[in-house]
């Protein structure tokens, strides 16, 4: 699925995985296809930003996309 990892910043260049952002109705059998879509849709939420947008509309572009947050998520490395 397209998947968006926000961070929190700890500390000056200290940064913690804070929350998932997934777009469930996204389910794909190849990973960079589904992260070529999340930022193909990061990008169009931060276009918004670069033209006087605010962080609620950055929010709700992406949810109008179909994200939705995800809770007790955790990160996989292979």
């Amino acid at each position: 699925m397209p998947s968006i990892i926000c961070y929190k910043e700890l500390k000056p260049n200290s940064w913690k995985e804070h929350f998932c952002l997934v777009k469930p109705d996204g389910i794909l059998n190849n990973e960079n296809t589904a992260s070529s879509i999340a930022e193909k849709h990061l990008a169009a939420a931060q276009a918004i930003i670069a033209t006087g947008g605010g962080p609620q509309d950055f929010a709700l572009k992406l949810r109008h996309e179909g994200y939705k947050n995800v809770t007790d998520f955790r990160v996989v490395n292979e």
